[in-house]
């Protein structure tokens, strides 16, 4: 795990989130014709079980879109939502369908999530130079615990201690109930850090 990060060094990892994050509001705004705002991205690392309590509950029920990272710097992308902030989400990309079938909710919840992970990767690639693909989207409704826990692994992240940048998105000054991830692979922070002459 690479936890001997220096401060330097955080703070390099914070403004690529910070950056990554701030295209990826800025498309989410335009899809949802409202102003979106986010936090300042928190770059954690944290035993798993902390990580889950940052978010809620082990329990609680929410959909999540992640995107797997391919090229010099692999890892993985979670965009999570709760179940209100899901379904007000693709409420407002699908206002004037009328009665909105499950499966259509599906198709634009991997449609937002594979946006916002797309415009995240691309601003890293710009910054650093490096070259980066994202995979099509996979979905899942299913307890926080288990989709943070599968995509940790996913991502070879096999410590009691887990790496993510993490941004949360605000609307109206309130904070959604979302958190987009960057959880890269090990060696990937490294690699983005050498881009970024540190």
């Amino acid at each position: 795990m690479e936890n001997d990060l220096n401060e330097i060094q955080i703070d390099a990892l914070r403004e690529v989130g910070n950056i990554g994050a701030g295209n990826a509001a800025t498309v989410l705004s335009q899809m949802l014709n409202k102003k979106i705002d986010m936090t300042v991205p928190k770059v954690d690392i944290l035993p798993f079980e902390n990580m889950v309590e940052q978010m809620g509950r082990e329990e609680d029920m929410v959909t999540a879109v992640m995107l797997k990272v391919f090229g010099d710097a692999p890892g993985n992308i979670l965009f999570v939502m709760n179940e209100e902030t899901a379904k007000s989400m693709t409420d407002m990309l699908l206002s004037g369908y009328g009665e909105v079938p499950e499966e259509m909710r599906y198709s634009a919840y991997q449609e937002i999530g594979n946006i916002l992970g797309n415009s995240y990767i691309n601003a890293i690639c710009r910054l650093t130079g490096l070259s980066m693909l994202t995979s099509v989207p996979a979905i899942a409704i299913d307890m926080l615990g288990a989709v943070l826990s599968s995509s940790f692994i996913d991502a070879e992240q096999y410590s009691d201690y887990v790496l993510a940048i993490d941004t949360n998105f605000i609307q109206d000054g309130i904070e959604k109930g979302t958190n987009f991830f960057f959880i890269p692979k090990p060696g990937s922070l490294k690699t983005i850090l050498k881009n970024l002459g540190l």
